[in-house]
C-alpha cells in the first residue's frame, strides 16, 4: 500500500512525513485565510482543479433533457407537416361523423315519408306487359289508358284543356290514394313536385322542384339542411310533366345505398331490361321504359330541357342512344315523352351517371 501511494503522490521524506503544525490559537472572531500559493509544486490534483476554474459555461455539457439544437429548414418543415396532418386528421374526422348523422337523420326523414306515402303502393313490372309495334304498354285489361290517345291528350294539354280519360275502379281508387298522399305532403313542403320509385331498388323518395339546382343539394325535402340533399327536378321543367319533352331528375349517389346511388344498376342486364320507373304527381300515374345508361360529364349536356322543335328532341334522343353504354333502340315519336335521372359516380368530380327512360304509359283520370 505505500508503494501505491508513494506513486500516487509522490514519494514523500521521511523528515517531512510528519510536519510539526505549530497552529495558533484562534478566537471565535479570528479568520482563517487558506490561500493556495503559486509558488508549490503542482500535482495532478492542483491540475484538475485549475481546470474546473477555467471551464466556460459553452464548455458544460447540459442534461439530455435541456439540450438545444439549432432547428433546420427540414425540421421547420417536418414540425410543419405534423401538425397540418394532425389538423386535416381531426377535420376528417369530424366531416365523417357529421355525414354519419346526417345519412342518419335521412334515413329517419324520408323512411317516414315512405310509410306516409307508399304503403300498399302500384305497381307494374315488365314481365307484366305486352308487345305492341314497336312500344310496350299495359295489358288492356288492367284498364290502362294506352299510348293511343297520347295525340289527343298532348294537343288538350298543349290547349289549357283538362283531360279526363277513365280507368277501371281500381285505379281510381289508387289515383285519389295517391294524390291525398301527395297533397299531404304539399303541406309539409309546397315545393312537392311528385314521387318516384323503382321497385327492387332504395329508388323512393320524394321530388321537389326549387327555384334553382342548387338549394335541394344539401337540404331535406323538409328543407332542413341535409348533406345527403333531395330527389329534386330541374327548375326549368314544366310543374306538369306530360309538357317537358325530358323531365330530369337529380339525386345524390350516396354509397350507403341511399338516394340515386341504385341508378348504377341498370349497367346490368337485369335491371335494365327489367324495371320500370315510376313517376307519380297530382296529375296522374306515369311509367317509363330505361332506354339508355352511360357515363358523361356535367357539361355534356345530357340533361337538355329546352327544345326548339319535334326535330331537336329526336336529334337529342339520337344523340343519347350514341352516347349510351347500354341501349335499347326504341322509336321515339313527336308525342313521345322521357325522362332523365342524373347523378355522380363518386370518382372524378366531373363525371356523372346518366339513365334516360321513354314514357311508355300513363294512368290519368
Amino acid at each position: 500500500m505505500k508503494d501505491f501511494l508513494d506513486k500516487l503522490f509522490g514519494k514523500v521524506p521521511e523528515e517531512t512525513a510528519e510536519p510539526d503544525l505549530d497552529m495558533p490559537d484562534l478566537d471565535d472572531e479570528d479568520e482563517l485565510d487558506f490561500t493556495v500559493s503559486d509558488d508549490g509544486p503542482e500535482d495532478d490534483n492542483n491540475t484538475f482543479i485549475n481546470s474546473l476554474e477555467m471551464l466556460s459555461e459553452e464548455d458544460v455539457p447540459l442534461s439530455s433533457g435541456a439540450v438545444q439544437k439549432k432547428k433546420t429548414p427540414m425540421d421547420i418543415a417536418r414540425t410543419c407537416v405534423f401538425y397540418i396532418s394532425a389538423a386535416v386528421f381531426v377535420v376528417s374526422c369530424v366531416l365523417l361523423l357529421k355525414n354519419f348523422i346526417d345519412q342518419q337523420r335521412g334515413d329517419a326523414i324520408y323512411g317516414e315519408l315512405q310509410d306516409m306515402f307508399l304503403g300498399d303502393g302500384f305497381d307494374v313490372t315488365l314481365s307484366e306487359m305486352r308487345e305492341d309495334g314497336d312500344a310496350l304498354l299495359l295489358n288492356k285489361d288492367m284498364g290502362s289508358s294506352g299510348l293511343s290517345s297520347m295525340t289527343d291528350a298532348l294537343n288538350k294539354i298543349s290547349a289549357g284543356e283538362s283531360i279526363e280519360i277513365p280507368v277501371q275502379n281500381q285505379y281510381n281508387e289508387e289515383l285519389a290514394k295517391m294524390r291525398a298522399r301527395l297533397q299531404s305532403l304539399g303541406t309539409i313542403n309546397e315545393d312537392i313536385y311528385g314521387w318516384i320509385h323503382v321497385d327492387g331498388t332504395n329508388i323512393d323518395y320524394p321530388l321537389v322542384q326549387g327555384d334553382d339546382n342548387d338549394f335541394y343539394l344539401d337540404h331535406a325535402f323538409t328543407g332542413d339542411p341535409l348533406v345527403i340533399g333531395s330527389i329534386f327536378v330541374d327548375y326549368r321543367c314544366d310543374d306538369m310533366i306530360m309538357r317537358n319533352y325530358n323531365t330530369v331528375f337529380y339525386g345524390h349517389n350516396i354509397t350507403s345505398g341511399k338516394m340515386f346511388h341504385d341508378v348504377e344498376q341498370f349497367f346490368k342486364d337485369e335491371y335494365f331490361y327489367s324495371k320500370l320507373i315510376y313517376v307519380y304527381t297530382l296529375d296522374g300515374i306515369y311509367i317509363y321504359e330505361p332506354f339508355a345508361i352511360y357515363q358523361s360529364r356535367y357539361d355534356n349536356n345530357y340533361f337538355k330541357t329546352g327544345f326548339t322543335s319535334f326535330d331537336d328532341f329526336i336529334d337529342f334522343t339520337e344523340k343519347v342512344k350514341g352516347d349510351a353504354a347500354k341501349v335499347k333502340d326504341l322509336e321515339f315519336l313527336e308525342t313521345d315523352r322521357m325522362i332523365t335521372l342524373s347523378t355522380c359516380t363518386n370518382g372524378a368530380a366531373t363525371d356523372r351517371y346518366a339513365l334516360h327512360a321513354k314514357l311508355v304509359d300513363y294512368i290519368i283520370d
